[in-house]
């Protein structure tokens, strides 16, 4: 099963029957962040374990600078270059077109096609970061009090509660 992100302007099919479960991670700095294991497809074919922060905020998924070496032969004409900015200004990076995986619940994989930037200095970001240009496809789940950190599509799906 496959999509295109909204970066690339096209939802290719719909992603069904799907539950990704996250998790929060003890960062070296000392704070717990939301995270979501995925699998990036480099330009040998081979699908890299990447650790992607959960960033509400963040507008595109990008790949911290340590993916720069095996993913820079993916890289998209000049023209499909995107700029990245956040809190600390502009950053450089470069944009890719590559597949973005995911190990569902049932251990079957689904995957997002798309255009993603990769920073190319380390100081920029230290983790990778899954933005909405992915999670918009989902419903997405970040429960700390309950320890929960899922991205959803149907038939899963969440349901809020008064307590009685």
């Amino acid at each position: 099963m496959s999509i295109r992100t909204f970066a690339t302007f096209h939802v290719k099919s719909a992603i069904e029957f799907m539950l990704v479960n996250g998790q929060w991670l003890m960062c070296d700095d000392g704070v717990i962040r939301p995270i979501v294991l995925g699998l990036v497809r480099t330009a040998d074919a081979q699908m890299v374990e990447v650790p992607l922060l959960l960033d509400a905020g963040a507008d595109r998924t990008v790949f911290s600078a340590f993916f720069l070496e095996l993913l820079l032969p993916l890289r998209s004409t000049a023209v499909d270059e995107i700029r990245l900015a956040g809190v600390g200004g502009q950053v450089d990076s470069i944009t890719v077109d590559t597949v973005l995986g995911f190990v569902r619940d049932d251990g079957r994989r689904v995957s997002v096609r798309g255009t993603f930037g990769v920073f190319t200095e380390g100081e920029s970001a230290e983790m990778s970061v899954l933005g909405r240009d992915v999670t918009n496809n989902f419903s997405v789940i970040y429960d700390y009090l309950n320890s929960t950190i899922a991205l959803l599509a149907q038939p899963h799906y969440y349901e809020i509660k008064r307590a009685s």
